[in-house]
């Protein structure tokens, strides 16, 4: 058993640092996927009472227990995300008055790689990594008027030619990127019917973000303007607990919680021309989650309802980052402390989904609602991942032998996000100074939808 441990700590911690390594050219969805594997995500994510695929160590462990043999799981996932961003900002002036409208896709690949070991009769362990969710978005050459109201010259120090020079419109492009990764480590006792779990999550996260200005043509780029942040490399630890309770052959019902977890994400900042990166002080908490799962299966048919709850606003409702030198530009002034209005709400989430086996196929169907997340008051051009809603998915697997093979296709529906004037988007893009405020001429839009490709494997063995 010693030996054993000491194995699976080093395969955990080399799978981590490969996948850490690959992390910044990932892109993710949202903070939380609806399953992890395309065997779930065929059934709309239903997955806490049905369970039995090694992935269970990122939902509810407890179902560690319900195969005796060794298995090996792994797989991607693949949603495309299609946003499209719009503003405009409308002003008596019409050499101010401007609009945009952007659309951006992002493929997010997101694997997954986990194992089950039964230890005994009653004893099973189950590890592996996966990446849950993050958040990437890019927007380029959007229309603006220069953050102080003057002409681009004067703001700037430049001297371009007129009109270029002499007008106060600019382009900005803004990019931001964050995202998650997990290894999990769990161990479930079954007595009876019933099975209880607890797993350790080691997260390793990052955030980078940049902004950039050009003149109104694109073709300049402004010097000593706009902002490179880049976070350190981030740790934490997290946990999950899970039960199942078989209460007669074919009925079952499960609860799951999985604990808060605070992100470091501590970093440097690059603030327009001054001369030096300024230290920043951050910490993002992914808030915890709450599960409820029933279901009803045979040697040939499953049938579940997952209900979940994640309680985003005792967490993640604002985010700040402190500098260690007053050098970040606002309209009233230059400040240390950058606050962002996320106002995510909590959520919750109703899930249905089952799978049929015929001989060595096996068809899956299920749908999930999730209540809204974003609100208009927590919007920007970048957080279309986060806005997903509903979703509808379809798929099937295919056996040979030890061998399982899925496939899965899953549709997030359309969801569009309007902000009037409330956001610190907007506060912005229509503050430039503490005499010229125009919140209630700028207002933007953001919608988003999210077909996806699931693709995974399991192989059995004594």
């Amino acid at each position: 058993m010693l030996f054993g441990s000491r194995v699976r700590k080093k395969f955990s911690l080399f799978s981590l640092a490969i996948i850490s390594f690959l992390a910044p050219k990932l892109e993710a969805v949202g903070l939380f996927q609806p399953s992890h594997n395309a065997r779930y995500g065929g059934m709309g994510g239903v997955n806490l009472a049905i369970g039995g695929s090694p992935m269970d160590i990122g939902t509810n462990p407890a179902n560690l227990s319900l195969k005796n043999r060794k298995e090996l799981e792994f797989g991607i996932s693949l949603p495309y995300i299609r946003t499209v961003y719009k503003d405009r900002f409308l002003d008596p002036d019409p050499n101010l008055t401007y609009e945009n409208s952007e659309s951006y896709n992002v493929l997010a690949p997101l694997p997954y790689f986990a194992i089950r070991i039964p230890l005994g009769e009653k004893w099973s362990y189950g590890g592996g990594i996966y990446i849950p969710g993050g958040g990437n978005g890019e927007v380029y050459g959007l229309t603006r008027i220069t953050p102080n109201g003057q002409s681009l010259n004067d703001w700037s120090g430049m001297k371009l030619p007129s009109p270029i020079g002499d007008s106060k419109r600019i382009q900005e492009s803004y990019s931001s990127t964050f995202y998650l990764v997990k290894s999990t480590h769990a161990l479930s006792y079954k007595i009876g019917g019933l099975s209880l779990a607890f797993g350790v999550e080691g997260i390793y996260s990052r955030q980078i973000a940049y902004q950039k200005f050009h003149d109104i043509t694109g073709t300049v780029e402004v010097p000593g303007q706009g902002f490179d942040y880049r976070s350190k490399h981030a740790y934490a630890l997290g946990g999950i607990f899970g039960t199942t309770y078989q209460i007669t052959e074919t009925l079952k019902i499960a609860y799951t919680y999985q604990t808060s977890a605070k992100i470091p994400l501590d970093g440097s900042i690059q603030v327009g021309s001054y001369p030096s990166r300024t230290g920043v002080s951050a910490t993002f908490a992914v808030p915890e989650r709450h599960g409820f799962g029933f279901s009803y299966g045979t040697d040939t048919f499953n049938v579940g309802i997952d209900v979940l709850y994640y309680n985003y606003s005792s967490y993640t409702s604002t985010y700040k980052q402190t500098l260690a030198a007053p050098v970040f530009p606002t309209a009233f002034g230059q400040t240390n402390v950058v606050p962002q209005n996320l106002s995510y709400h909590d959520s919750w989430a109703l899930g249905i989904g089952g799978e049929w086996i015929v001989n060595d196929w096996t068809y899956r169907l299920g749908a999930r609602h999730n209540s809204g997340v974003l609100r208009s008051e927590g919007t920007n051009a970048l957080q279309a991942g986060i806005m997903v809603q509903d979703l509808v998915s379809g798929g099937f697997g295919y056996t040979a032998g030890k061998w399982k093979f899925d496939f899965t296709l899953l549709y997030y529906l359309p969801v569009k996000v309007y902000n009037g004037g409330s956001a610190d988007w907007n506060f912005n893009h229509a503050v430039f100074s503490k005499d010229d405020i125009r919140v209630a001429q700028f207002k933007h839009s953001l919608r988003s939808d999210i077909p996806a490709i699931l693709l995974g494997a399991s192989y059995s063995f004594n």
